[in-house]
């Protein structure tokens, strides 16, 4: 991941953050590197989900999520995702719900309240789970928004819908069906068909 960070003086930083598998150590690292100071930080680890084994862990092509100060990558292969947070410089592996071990490509994505979030779509029903942290720090799943997408769409019964592309900023989802592509603003239900396309 490429962080940029403004200076000062029209100054611009940049950070990268590489996180890699282990394969001989059993661990996830991590490393940072500032444009600031030219240098890389000290390497930061964390162990390997108990289930999940070296030789079949990899992060997904999908580019890390960046939600406050913390960075998250999926772990495919595993239901976990890696989180690096940028303040602490500490690694750390979050359990995604049970529900997620047979959910095929969920979405990492920041949720409108900007907590952690997980996007995916099973038939014509997308849902957004959320990451939440109660009064003594403990963290736990819950669902935030269930969308039923043939209620709002044209959909053939035979469509297979798939979630493209997210743009963060904006929180617009773009789907694609079997015929056709549409975008999704998460936080207004609004739909907007782009094109049919096969």
């Amino acid at each position: 991941a490429v962080l940029r960070s403004a200076a000062g003086a029209g100054e611009v930083h940049f950070q990268v953050v590489l996180v890699v598998v282990s394969d001989y150590e059993e661990k996830l690292l991590a490393c940072v590197y500032s444009s600031e100071t030219g240098e890389w930080s000290d390497i930061i680890w964390t162990p390997l989900p108990s289930e999940a084994s070296a030789g079949n862990l990899f992060f997904t092509e999908r580019p890390a999520v960046l939600v406050g100060h913390a960075l998250y990558w999926m772990l495919s292969g595993t239901t976990h995702i890696l989180e690096f947070d940028l303040e602490r410089e500490s690694l750390a592996v979050i359990r995604m719900p049970e529900y997620f071990s047979s959910v095929m490509w969920p979405k990492l994505m920041q949720a409108n309240d900007g907590k952690l979030g997980i996007l995916y779509v099973s038939g014509f029903t997308a849902q957004l789970w959320k990451r939440n942290t109660d009064l003594h720090g403990v963290a736990s799943w819950g669902i935030g928004t269930t969308i039923e997408l043939d209620k709002l769409l044209s959909l053939d019964p035979r469509d297979v819908v798939i979630i493209q592309g997210f743009a963060e900023d904006s929180h617009l989802v773009l789907l694609k069906t079997t015929t056709s592509l549409f975008t999704l603003k998460l936080e207004q239900l609004q739909f907007k068909k782009l094109f049919d396309t096969k």
